[in-house]
């Protein structure tokens, strides 16, 4: 679906919308990373669902904080890399999406693999499934995957 609206949007107007269409995939990946830049700690730190969930253990906590901070760094060096400018428009484009998607990916590879390992989406006192009773990281972090991968296929065939 969203390789279909970005082939719509360069190819519409005989091509002359390739420019735009560059740039709103940038916007798209700058709304996906950002995503995963700045969710996670606003929920999992200033809330009492991770960092601060009073029945993790201490080393938990730990690798929580660690994970949290280093997806965070690596999702701005992604920004910068897609935004430093025409020098590197192409492969700062090309890095941030490769950046995003393996952030994010590994998001899912984890979520998928799961029961290899008991794991779980969300604890009882953790972050609670949204009204239609589906996971909020999983549809937040898929929807911010999806905003990468399309806005990555638009930045990178148009021009800017």
């Amino acid at each position: 679906m969203f390789w279909l609206v970005a082939n719509v949007l360069l190819t519409a107007n005989g091509g002359h919308l390739a420019m735009t269409a560059a740039k709103t995939g940038k916007w798209l990946m700058t709304i996906g990373i950002g995503i995963f830049v700045f969710a996670p700690p606003v929920v999992d730190i200033l809330t009492p669902t991770h960092v601060f969930n009073a029945d993790w253990v201490p080393h938990a906590r730990f690798h929580t904080m660690w994970a949290i901070l280093s997806t965070s760094a690596i999702g701005i060096l992604a920004l910068w890399l897609l935004w430093r400018g025409p020098a590197l428009h192409k492969f700062g484009t090309h890095l941030a999406g490769v950046i995003g998607s393996c952030v994010l990916g590994a998001f899912m590879l984890a979520a998928a693999t799961m029961s290899l390992y008991g794991g779980a989406l969300s604890d009882a006192n953790g972050v609670p499934l949204l009204a239609i009773g589906v996971d909020a990281n999983l549809v937040t972090f898929g929807v911010a995957l999806a905003l990468i991968l399309a806005g990555w296929r638009l930045a990178a065939r148009g021009g800017d």
